[in-house]
């Protein structure tokens, strides 16, 4: 394992454990297994002090947001049956009780331990100590991976776009959990999905180098999604997959539940699609910065309907027949 996967991994074990304790039903146990974790290795402790000076500046001023919210959520999710199957209610009420899940929701939780992270419905560019540009999705966060002889980035949740700066002798590389994308200079999207990445050349020519397969070489706008000893022929004509970056989600032909997922990162409250409804295939071109006005153009365009319950959920479902 290396040294920068270690400390992601500390990282999430530390909100693991944060999220545990403060559920309101931790035993003595988990406050053992906790300490312990913590005694086991320097690193984390570094990961649990950093958490808790994170969660000291951006949790604080949540509190009194989540008071005013949770019990009104609460009342929506008991509501009749057809909700709670599509909620798992109870778990959700348990998350929400410690107010872990309102606070994750508003700013991930895991950006505390990574080190660059925007919260839901941010997007922000950074300049890297290359040089380089990098552009953040919503809801995403990275580790930067720079050493003597070697530039790049860990994408641990989200998308991003980079501008590497070029000239330099070592290629960018963007490492996700099923490879790498790497490029002497040319821009490019890589976004991660449930069980893969997708990486996009927006300019000129970069390579997609998966875990345990050959690498494949993405011309300007082509795509492809790679997984750990596997990768998907290029798809031409993909540069619309990187539309986050003007504020604009631009669909063609796509599931419903893959829109509701890239809608979800814009939206403070939970964002819930029926099975059926997930399946429904959508075209067209919607505000991410707006994203009451995007469900507003769905619900007009196809057979759902699109309820709202406070400003922490809502349902989508088919339209009764």
């Amino acid at each position: 394992m290396s040294r920068e996967q270690a400390g992601t991994d500390a990282g999430d074990r530390a909100i693991g454990f944060w999220l545990t304790l403060t559920s309101g039903e931790a035993t003595d146990a988990d406050h053992r297994a906790c300490a312990a974790w913590r005694a086991a290795d320097p690193a984390h402790e570094r990961a649990w002090t950093r958490l808790q000076q994170g969660l000291t500046q951006s949790v604080g001023r949540l509190e009194t947001v989540m008071k005013n919210e949770h019990h009104a959520l609460r009342r929506t999710l008991v509501r009749p049956a057809r909700r709670r199957v599509m909620l798992n209610a109870a778990g959700l009420v348990g998350v929400a009780a410690a107010g872990g899940w309102m606070a994750n929701r508003v700013s991930p939780l895991g950006n505390l331990t990574a080190d660059l992270g925007t919260a839901t419905g941010e997007r922000r560019q950074y300049t890297l100590p290359d040089g380089s540009l990098l552009t953040l999705d919503a809801r995403s966060r990275v580790d930067l991976a720079f050493t003597a002889d070697a530039r790049g980035v860990r994408l641990l949740e989200g998308a991003l776009v980079v501008q590497p700066r070029a000239g330099l002798q070592a290629l960018f590389a963007v490492h996700t959990p099923h490879g790498r994308v790497c490029s002497a200079g040319a821009g490019c999207m890589v976004r991660l999905e449930p069980q893969a990445s997708l990486a996009v050349a927006l300019q000129s020519s970069i390579d997609i180098l998966p875990r345990d397969a050959g690498g494949v070489t993405l011309a300007a706008g082509e795509g492809a999604s790679f997984g750990e000893g596997w990768a998907d022929r290029p798809s031409r004509d993909m540069e619309d997959a990187a539309s986050w970056r003007e504020g604009w989600l631009k669909a063609r032909d796509q599931p419903l539940g893959e829109i509701a997922a890239a809608l979800g990162r814009y939206r403070t409250g939970l964002l819930r699609v029926s099975p059926e409804a997930a399946r429904l295939a959508v075209s067209g071109l919607y505000p991410l910065d707006d994203t009451d006005r995007a469900l507003s153009a769905l619900e007009h365009t196809l057979p759902i309907s699109v309820s709202r319950y406070t400003r922490w959920l809502t349902l989508i479902d088919v339209r009764p027949a």
